[in-house]
């Protein structure tokens, strides 16, 4: 089978590997040994008429040929050992697919014909902003210094991608892949490159969750800020200056808040602990 990797978690990859074959190729040796032979005998039986007046009788001449050659020629090949070389044997062992039906949890799959699709497209943009340095020397007025560069990389080092794949037989799938703002792609893809065509998923079923049940760092901060907002606001509401307002603000306008947190459609989705995106390869 000959396919093109889009995305590996290769960690996981090569410890299944070690655990169905902990033996990898490192070099090969061909030998090939030419041997040749041969033996042959002359016999020639020689007359002269002359001879005879002499009384000479008959004279015979007689030889041996022998000869032998030896070939020996040594081949040496250098197996590469590849991502792609490791995952191929983790592909020959994952079960036949054919529908949710009869795939228990914890058993490694191929699922072929996904289309993909991004979940939390708005949140994500607003997160590689936030960490593609435009706030490095942000200082914001009544934190003594704090460096919200650090800060941010701190609330994203769990942030991940969360994408829904749509099958066949109208069944959706939920998986996701970490975030980690270098190169999360094999071959200089891009997740947007997921998203064109049909791709083959790789990975262990893990039962069925909802999109919410995908929990970050960064959503729990941002769900904090809004709680806190939401108290904020009723204690302002319940003082004797309530009535009092800021001519250029409405309520409404204040109580307008960037919600970037997924959508949480409240359906469940069959959710499938990652190991690879591949797309199959036809060749002649």
């Amino acid at each position: 089978m000959i396919f093109n990797i889009y995305y590996i978690n290769f960690p996981k990859v090569y410890e299944i590997k070690m655990m169905l074959n902990n033996m990898l190729l490192a070099g090969q040796t061909v030998e090939k040994d030419k041997s040749i032979e041969g033996e042959a005998y002359l016999k020639t039986k020689l007359g002269f008429n002359i001879l005879d007046i002499f009384k000479l009788g008959e004279a015979e001449a007689g030889g041996n040929i022998k000869g032998s050659g030896s070939k020996k020629v040594l081949e040496t090949f250098e197996i590469k050992t590849t991502k792609s070389v490791i995952l191929d044997e983790v592909v020959k062992n994952c079960n036949n697919f054919n529908g949710f039906d009869n795939v228990s949890e914890g058993q490694l799959i191929k699922i072929d014909d996904v289309k993909l699709t991004l979940e939390n497209e708005a949140e994500l943009r607003m997160v590689k902003f936030m960490n593609s340095g435009a706030m490095k020397d942000l200082v914001v007025p009544g934190t003594n210094g704090l460096d919200m560069n650090n800060l941010f990389n701190s609330m994203f080092k769990d942030y991940a991608y969360k994408i829904k794949g749509a099958i066949k037989n109208d069944e959706n799938i939920l998986i996701k892949i970490p975030l980690t703002f270098e190169s999360e792609f094999e071959s200089s893809y891009s997740v947007d490159d997921l998203f064109v065509g049909k791709v083959s998923i790789i990975g262990l079923y893990k039962g069925k969750i909802k999109i919410d049940d995908l929990k970050n760092s960064f959503q729990y901060f941002q769900e904090l800020g809004q709680l806190q907002n939401t108290f904020q606001t009723t204690a302002t509401a319940t003082t004797d200056d309530s009535e009092i307002e800021e001519s250029h603000y409405t309520t409404n306008e204040e109580n307008q808040t960037f919600n970037f947190t997924s959508s949480g459609d409240g359906k469940e989705y069959y959710y499938i602990d990652l190991l690879a995106i591949i797309q199959n390869v036809n060749i002649k």
